[in-house]
Formats: structure tokens, C-alpha cells, sequence
């Protein structure tokens, strides 16, 4: 959406990267000045459209106050909720993937493009985007959706990969009580960009490793849980307990 008058055409930010690699095609923004017909601002291969009022730079944008979850307001303001939109520009679904971005974060597992995915799958995929790029990634409906890195991560889409589990006291926030659920584990694996299913694979477990500093061979043993309690701010035995489940929910509350 339009922020009113469009400075100069910053220096294009180097290429981004996803959990597997380099993504295919880096990308350096653009930018035009207000007028009533769309206006593409595009960054890390998502795309926003702006419409901005003749003359006044002023924008039309949906609320941050909106209903629905977080990222329903982003694909409000990115695709007017359309979750299956193809316009033929290039960009698909819900929260505007370029092709080389939803293949680069794992979407092809799902459907070719974000499109053709659905709503929930197209929010997985999107929440390993944050965590990699953070809201910047949809830098105009970020900001009118209010969308930020906890709740983009706890807010889910409904499918059997994302959601807010059972073991929460409320929407957004893990309970802090020692158990490790299944939402405990999918923020984990949101926190380094894993395979958000609740499961824990060893891959993941190599990424929360390489995340805390620790061994990389998806062992998770005493040393890695000595140096991931340093992370989450509690007492440091290479023991894990539900003190240290409780520490990390905590953390992840907030990170």
C-alpha cells in the first residue's frame, strides 16, 4: 500500500537467502511515485500493491484492527483476501509469493505455486519467510496488519502443519507450563525454520542446534542442551526437564 510520497530509489539490498539456500533469483526493490493506477513495490520476492489517492499520497489500507488473524489482514491489504488470486503478474496466492520465493522456502511441496496451495499451507510457508526476513519481507502491509515476528509465528492458518494448538492460554502465546506439546515444538521449529509439523525431525533438530551453537548432527545431546539452556536463561546441567521446557516457552514467547 502507498506510504504517501515516495523517496528516491534507495540502494538495492543484496540478495536474500532461504532455509535451504540461496534463493534462485535475488532481488533489489523499486520504486514509483504515487498515482491512481497500482503501483508494484516488491521486496524479497513478495509483492505489494499500492493505490494511492490522486495528488494527496493518502492510502487506502486495511485496518491493523481488522478480523481475523494477522495474517488474514496482510492478505487483505496484499491480494484483497483472495488466497487463490492469479493475476498473471507474476506474483500468486494470498500474500503475493513470487515463484522463486515459495519454491526457495519449500512451497513446491504443496503445489507449484502459492496459488494453487492452501490458505494454511500458503501461511507456513510465510512464516519461514519471517523468520528469515522478518515483516520487512511485506514492507507496506506488515505495518498496516500489524504483523510482527511473535505473532506471524503464532498465528496459523487452520491446516495440520500451523494453527495455535491446544497447549496455549491464548491465542499467540505458548502456556508456560513445562509440557512439550505440539505447539511448543512447532514454535520451536518456526524459531529456526523447520518443518513447523510439530515433529522434531532430526533435520530440525540440527537446526536448532546450529541456532544455539551446538554440535549440528541432530543428536540434541547433553551439550546441546546445555548451550540452548544459556540461550533460554535458565539453569545450565545438560538436563532437560520441565524447567527448561518452561524457560524456553518463555523465550519463545517473546522471540
Amino acid at each position: 500500500m502507498g506510504i504517501g510520497t515516495l523517496m528516491a530509489c534507495p540502494k538495492p539490498l543484496s540478495g536474500h537467502t532461504s532455509p535451504q539456500g540461496p534463493l534462485p533469483m535475488p532481488y533489489s526493490p523499486k520504486h514509483a511515485a504515487p498515482k491512481p493506477a497500482p503501483v508494484r513495490r516488491r521486496l524479497a520476492g513478495v509483492a505489494v500493491t499500492s493505490f494511492a489517492a490522486v495528488g494527496g499520497g493518502a492510502a487506502m489500507a486495511q485496518p491493523a484492527n481488522a478480523a481475523g488473524t494477522v495474517w488474514d489482514r496482510v492478505a487483505a491489504c496484499e491480494s484483497g483476501g483472495n488466497w487463490s488470486i492469479n493475476t498473471g503478474n507474476g506474483y500468486y496466492g494470498g500474500l503475493q509469493f513470487s515463484y522463486s520465493t515459495w519454491k526457495g522456502y519449500g512451497g513446491q511441496r504443496y503445489a507449484n505455486t502459492a496459488n494453487r496451495a492452501s490458505k494454511g499451507q500458503q501461511i507456513e510457508i510465510a512464516q519461514k519467510v519471517l523468520v528469515a526476513q522478518g515483516p520487512g519481507a511485506w514492507p507496506v502491509c506488515s505495518q498496516r496488519a500489524g504483523l510482527t515476528r511473535a505473532n506471524g509465528a503464532a498465528e496459523g492458518g487452520g491446516s495440520t502443519t500451523t494453527g495455535v494448538s491446544r497447549d496455549t492460554t491464548r491465542p499467540g502465546k505458548l502456556a508456560v507450563d513445562g509440557r512439550m506439546g505440539p505447539a511448543t515444538r512447532r514454535a520451536m521449529e518456526r524459531w529456526v525454520g523447520g518443518s513447523v509439523n510439530g515433529a522434531l525431525s532430526r533435520a530440525d533438530k540440527r537446526l536448532i542446534e546450529k541456532k544455539v551453537g551446538g554440535s549440528v548432527n541432530g543428536s540434541f545431546g547433553r551439550d546441546d542442551v546445555r548451550k540452548l539452556q544459556k540461550v533460554v536463561g535458565t539453569r545450565v546441567d545438560g538436563s532437560w526437564g520441565p524447567m527448561t521446557t518452561k524457560a524456553l516457552q518463555r523465550y519463545l514467547n517473546t522471540h
